[in-house]
């Protein structure tokens, strides 16, 4: 009786080993996950923090502001809607005149051809500046009428323009 007396002990201590064990491991989970709940909410909470906060979100304003004041001086400056030719018919001749501006006054900057009663003009002008580069190309072509005679083509630059003169015989 005593032997049975001594098993029933030693499974009533094997289950109270057990149930300690579970005790204490849902305890341990309990007070680390409160303790880390706790922790990261009094740091939301906290002045210091909002403050950091605020510091942040006036520093990131600040930063985009300058970011919409440079975005908008660079497409001022690199944005042109002007056409680089002007061309004027009269009844005796046509005229081409051309902005020399962006090629620097180098009239030698400008192409002229004439193939089969079409004028093409064209240009390209880099330049170096301290903090910046500007790259200026520009392209037209234009149709002449049969009357048009090439061969007596003129070209001349007066006040930073350049001016190709086309006369028109019937």
């Amino acid at each position: 009786m005593e032997e049975y007396r001594e098993q029933k002990q030693c499974k009533c201590h094997r289950v109270w080993k057990y149930l300690g064990i579970i005790t204490a491991t849902l305890a341990g989970s309990f007070l680390a996950f409160y303790f880390a709940t706790t922790c990261a909410l009094n740091r939301l909470m906290s002045p210091a923090f909002a403050y950091n906060d605020r510091v942040m979100i006036r520093d990131f304003n600040r930063i985009d502001r300058q970011f919409d004041k440079d975005f908008k001086t660079i497409n001022k400056m690199s944005v042109q809607h002007k056409s680089a030719v002007d061309f004027i018919k009269t009844p005796d001749a046509y005229k081409f005149i051309i902005d020399l501006t962006p090629f620097q006054g180098k009239a030698d900057d400008i192409n002229v051809e004439v193939k089969d009663n079409q004028i093409s003009i064209s240009g390209e002008a880099s330049v170096n500046n301290k903090n910046m580069e500007t790259y200026t190309k520009m392209s037209q072509t234009y149709s002449l009428c049969k009357g048009a005679n090439t061969e007596k083509m003129s070209k001349k630059t007066v006040d930073n323009k350049y001016i190709i003169t086309i006369p028109i015989e019937d």
